[in-house]
């Protein structure tokens, strides 16, 4: 196995080289870079977790950019040089795991000790510091629960079959823009 440093480096330059989160996911499965990874993972960061090892990731999981995994922290190092603490601190470690079917939204924070069921959903910028039940759709700094995945996938479903979801991307881009009030470039008559 490739040393973990080496790993890091190659994954970045990966990147440079491929802009798909499904191709990250095949090239950190393949090098082992996780305890555990499972089939059809999605991982947009760049920056692979320096503590990588202490995360496992389930099947189907979509992690958006900048996540942040937080393995470990290092308060030790305030600790064994305060007078008041008398040293002999060392790292917190802990681990993350992530079961099957979960969405993690774009700069989220993870940290350690904390298990994220299945069919999760976690919204972009959100700070993870406790377990996620199955099924839940969570929000904010701390995260907390907001809604149901399922009542989600029904909105979601109604949308996929409406009009506007069977639209091409420029004649949606058009219809929303004319629709919202918001653009200021097509007249419209008195």
């Amino acid at each position: 196995m490739m040393p973990f440093d080496h790993i890091r480096v190659r994954y970045f330059l990966h990147c440079l080289l491929h802009r798909n989160g499904y191709e990250h996911g095949e090239y950190l499965k393949k090098h082992n870079a996780f305890h555990g990874m499972g089939e059809n993972c999605f991982f947009q960061p760049y920056n692979l977790p320096a503590d990588a090892r202490y995360i496992r990731l389930g099947n189907n999981v979509v992690v958006a950019s900048n996540v942040s995994f937080i393995c470990h922290d290092v308060i030790h190092n305030m600790l064994n040089h305060a007078p008041k603490y008398a040293g002999g601190y060392t790292a917190y470690w802990g681990i993350i795991d992530v079961k099957d079917n979960v969405f993690i939204g774009s700069n989220t924070t993870i940290l350690s000790n904390v298990t994220i069921g299945s069919n999760v959903i976690i919204a972009a910028g959100s700070l993870v510091n406790q377990d996620i039940p199955d099924g839940k759709i969570v929000a904010g700094v701390p995260a907390k629960v907001i809604g149901e995945v399922d009542d989600l996938a029904q909105k979601r479903r109604l949308h996929s079959e409406s009009p506007i979801g069977k639209m091409g991307r420029d004649e949606r881009i058009k219809y929303l823009w004319m629709n919202t009030g918001i653009c200021c470039c097509v007249q419209k008559d008195d």
